[in-house]
């Protein structure tokens, strides 16, 4: 008399033949591709990251002469977000196509630059399409002064008295 063990409904033959687990059974493991995977991305990530220091964009290279270390090098820009903006409305500095840096309000943004014309975009972070954009002359020793104003569709740049 023979007798069928049933587990679950499913007999001890169908349960090996779908690789159901039993308790304290360990999976099989692809170990060697999963390694080789995590080991290129690891060294992708690496070789693509650049040294940034805090010093570089005070000092910039003679190929990137857009920013400068005083007034007696330059000129400088100062912008201020108007009174009627948000909380919650970051503008984003990008000066010759250098990301200069971001301000929100009650900040002020405060950069020397290098005499001569510089293309400024100023932008709501993830909203290009409604930057304000145009070209300032900065002389050595002058300070220029914008106040940043939105509204849903657009961001500007009201030339202002100088911020002190």
């Amino acid at each position: 008399m023979k007798v069928a063990v049933m587990f679950c409904g499913c007999s001890d033959v169908r349960r090996k033949k779908a690789n159901v687990l039993h308790y304290g059974e360990r999976p099989p493991m692809k170990t060697k591709p999963s390694f080789v995977v995590i080991l290129a991305v690891t060294m992708l990530s690496f070789a693509n990251a650049r040294h940034v220091s805090a010093d570089q964009y005070r000092h910039p290279r003679p190929q990137q002469a857009i920013f400068a270390n005083s007034l007696a090098d330059g000129g400088r820009i100062r912008m201020k977000h108007s009174p009627m903006m948000g909380l919650n409305v970051p503008i984003v500095v990008t000066i010759d196509g250098v990301n200069a840096g971001a301000f929100a309000k009650g900040h002020v943004y405060d950069r020397y630059l290098t005499p001569g014309r510089h293309y400024i975009r100023a932008s709501r972070p993830m909203r290009e399409s409604d930057a304000w954009y145009g070209p300032i002359d900065v002389r050595r020793g002058e300070t220029l002064s914008f106040v940043v104003k939105c509204n849903t569709y657009k961001v500007y740049l009201i030339p202002s008295t100088p911020l002190h």
